[in-house]
């Protein structure tokens, strides 16, 4: 009886060891039926029967108990939730001997959700390996394309500021990325990691194509028309009409730029072709906003001596709708002006459907009903 007690507070404390396996390849399941200790067996095989006590994953860590450590992560039900509670992971503090050891332990399931997890300063796994200077965890970690590169941490670090640092110090590191083809200087504003870049450059492309389309014949097709004889511009001294060429000519440039880059993007190494399609991004911008300053120069060129108060409006009009197309701005602005649905208006069929709609009118159901009983009882008559 002594013993049974003794080996369940073992188990309660060691559960984590149920699953380990000795250098002839056996684990205590098999060592308990080879003594025929019923107690035991029984114990391992309904693990559900044992209090288990928490395990500190963290100290385990830090006192390289590697072994005790991945058996904790196999062996886990509840994994993601005792990280959750902890705000911590064993991938924020784990220091394997080599680099296979850190690819073997990257493809446990258990631990997929907890490659990107943040801890109590916001910072995820690949922060943490870079602070330690662990070149191996670095390298598997940012060869894994589950892992995200580009998490903010709370004092505004990504991975990648911490990397750039460690390359400018250290030339192993610097040879390392260059190695896996990874370039830590390279920030994009609009293109986050894992974007399908093959969607947004056909989406880029088409209306690259149209901008460049409608401004270079525009060029063609100028405000007030041409000289009969000379064949020069009406309005070519103008200062409007200068500044509608210039808009215009800024326009197609900058959307033709856009669709060089895209062709580039497409034989590009990927980091290089995410760069490509990032910058693509504000070069179509420009060439939008050009396009609105060259119509709203052509109109102000052609109407303002006729009717200059409505030469002013068309011209405060595009500029409210220029300035609202930053970003920050336009978040703003839909969030204020679009309404959000009315969530009482509902289908009622489909509520009843749901068995959600507890009321309904009155004549919406029991009048049909009773039309529907008269005509039958008319027809048995």
């Amino acid at each position: 009886m002594n013993a049974e007690k003794t080996g369940t507070m073992l188990l309660e404390k060691y559960w984590w060891m149920i699953n380990m396996r000795d250098e002839h390849g056996k684990t205590a399941l098999d060592y308990a039926k080879l003594a025929n200790v019923r107690w035991l067996v029984n114990l391992l095989t309904k693990p559900s029967l044992i209090h288990k006590e928490d395990f500190d994953f963290t100290g385990a860590c830090k006192r390289e108990e590697n072994v005790a450590v991945i058996a904790f992560v196999e062996t886990c039900e509840d994994l993601q939730w005792a990280c959750r509670l902890k705000n911590d992971s064993p991938l924020h503090h784990i220091k394997l001997p080599s680099y296979k050891d850190y690819l073997n332990f990257l493809k446990n399931p258990a631990i997929t959700e907890l490659k990107n997890m943040t801890d109590h300063d916001g910072a995820t796994p690949l922060h943490r390996a870079l602070e330690r200077e662990d070149i191996d965890f670095v390298k598997a970690l940012l060869l894994d394309d589950e892992v995200k590169k580009t998490i903010q941490d709370y004092h505004g670090t990504t991975p990648m500021d911490l990397l750039a640092k460690l390359c400018k110090k250290n030339d192993e590191w610097d040879k390392m990325c260059k190695l896996i083809k990874v370039n830590p200087d390279l920030k994009t504003s609009y293109i986050q990691e894992g974007a399908n870049l093959e969607q947004i450059r056909n989406t880029l492309s088409v209306v690259a194509a149209l901008l460049a389309t409608i401004t270079f014949a525009t060029a063609f097709t100028l405000p007030g028309g041409l000289k009969g004889d000379t064949g020069d511009a009406l309005l070519a001294k103008k200062p409007s009409f200068l500044v509608f060429l210039l808009a215009d000519v800024y326009a197609m440039c900058t959307s033709m730029l856009v669709l060089f880059c895209l062709i580039w993007s497409m034989v590009s190494e990927r980091d290089m072709a995410r760069l490509l399609v990032d910058r693509s991004v504000f070069l179509l911008m420009q060439s939008l906003y050009g396009t609105l300053l060259a119509f709203m120069t052509a109109v102000y060129t052609v109407i303002a001596d006729s009717s200059l108060w409505a030469a002013i409006i068309i011209f405060v009009m595009c500029s409210i709708i220029g300035i609202s197309a930053n970003r920050t701005i336009l978040h703003k602005v839909i969030a204020k002006l679009v309404p959000a649905a009315n969530t009482e208006k509902q289908d009622q069929t489909r509520l009843l459907e749901e068995g959600r709609l507890v009321h309904l009118e009155w004549k919406t159901i029991c009048i049909p009903c009773v039309k529907f009983k008269r005509s039958v009882l008319e027809k048995m008559q």
